[in-house]
């Protein structure tokens, strides 16, 4: 194994700790290498600019969350148990990468225009295999051909993602369960009741 993949965890985690505590503006170099234990040109050595390493890493947690889902899905065998299980693993992976949540949801998915190629990868990656799925249940009948895909993929992607952003990061106690079972409610059956 060679020396930047093995110091690549411990980049991510602490890159995405301070650009989590301190916005990407105000975050340095500096920081991010004191926090994994490394010299500071490691960092540029591997990645060239704060730029770059951010760059770099927001890429590798849209991979790693992709990846995750795909292996999940692909041991599913109905549409909507698929859909279940991305709501599930986005949950878990926002759970495990709290500072990477935030990053993610308030630098690039945010106003900033200069991280929209960012969002445009989580579009044409991430948020393609929600349509995908949504299709593929429209065509099979078990999702109403009346919903917009691309808005309820990307209704999907909200509704995890602020939920985990607001109970994660923001409140003391929460029961994930509760959220991973509230959240399926929410989407597969809606907020009516039933009476």
């Amino acid at each position: 194994m060679d020396r930047e993949h093995h110091k690549r965890p411990s980049i991510f985690d602490a890159a995405m700790a301070v650009f989590s505590e301190k916005g990407f503006e105000k975050a340095t170099v500096d920081e991010i290498a004191e926090r994994a234990g490394i010299a500071k040109g490691t960092i540029y050595y591997n990645y060239r600019s704060k730029k770059n390493l951010f760059l770099s890493l927001i890429e590798e947690g849209i991979e790693r969350l992709e990846n995750a889902v795909k292996k999940e899905i692909a041991r599913r065998n109905n549409i909507l148990t698929k859909i279940e299980a991305v709501i599930t693993v986005q949950l878990q992976f926002f759970q495990e990468y709290k500072n990477y949540c935030k990053v993610l949801l308030s630098e690039v998915w945010g106003q900033d225009t200069r991280w929209e190629e960012k969002a445009e990868r989580i579009r044409s990656g991430y948020l393609s295999i929600i349509r995908d799925l949504i299709e593929a249940g429209k065509s099979q009948g078990l999702i109403k051909m009346s919903l917009h895909t691309g808005t309820t993929a990307s209704a999907l992607f909200g509704m995890v993602g602020i939920a985990a952003l607001d109970r994660f990061l923001f409140e003391k106690e929460y029961s994930y369960e509760d959220i991973l079972n509230t959240l399926k409610s929410l989407f597969f059956t809606g907020i009516e009741t039933n009476d």
